[in-house]
């Protein structure tokens, strides 16, 4: 169900960019430009290894909550359909709760560099984008609580990632202000220190849903 909903999406939206370029015959002037995108929405974590045994044996629920994004873009004036960026993105999931008192705390930042694409506007202005992310640095802290027995556990880990996302930016009126909508899926590899274990690896993914301004 979950697949069929988002082929559906990556459909319609790419039909409508066909059919917005279609009716833009004016063709604009290609300028070099910088521009800042604010995005906030949902975001879900899916635990690998190192993570989803702990996860697993407690019988946590959804580890989720609000995931939002800052980037920088520049269009370069000789290179076209492509942004180049920066952007800063964080998570801060919701307590999930599970067995016998147990609650986990999940936070997440990153920082990257990522490139979007707009395959219908040689402007990289706005349609339809796809975009690709690396995390030079991705950090998150994970705490465990028993509540039960108050007792407190904690993780830390920094590492790497990728991200891959599709989505839109619908021009606002006559502005250069963009409304942006999009989905994106990161994976990321960490090492850090575990309490009472000490060093180890970490592998983890998040699917997120985001909307926002750019401007």
């Amino acid at each position: 169900m979950k697949k069929s909903i988002l082929i559906l999406f990556f459909l319609i939206l790419f039909k409508i960019s066909f059919v917005f370029s279609q009716k833009n015959s004016e063709k604009e002037e290609n300028i070099a430009f910088t521009c800042v995108e604010f995005r906030a929405g949902y975001g879900t974590n899916i635990f690998g290894n190192g993570l989803k045994e702990r996860y697993e044996a407690g019988n946590f629920s959804t580890s989720a909550g609000f995931l939002a994004s800052l980037s920088a873009y520049r269009k370069f004036k000789k290179i076209n359909y492509l942004n180049f960026g920066i952007t800063y993105k964080s998570l801060g999931a919701s307590p999930s709760r599970g067995d016998n008192g147990q609650e986990m705390f999940f936070n997440y930042w990153g920082a990257s560099v990522c490139i979007k694409y707009f395959p219908f506007d040689k402007n990289a202005k706005k349609g339809i984008y796809l975009r690709t992310d690396y995390f030079f640095i991705t950090q998150f802290t994970q705490k465990y609580r028993t509540t039960t027995v108050k007792n407190f556990d904690h993780q830390f880990a920094i590492g790497n990632g990728f991200a891959f996302g599709i989505g839109y930016d619908f021009p606002l009126g006559k502005s250069s202000t963009m409304l942006t909508v999009g989905l994106e899926y990161e994976l990321d590899n960490r090492k850090g220190e575990v309490s009472g274990i000490g060093d180890k690896s970490f592998q983890s993914s998040n699917f997120g849903i985001l909307t926002g301004i750019k401007f």
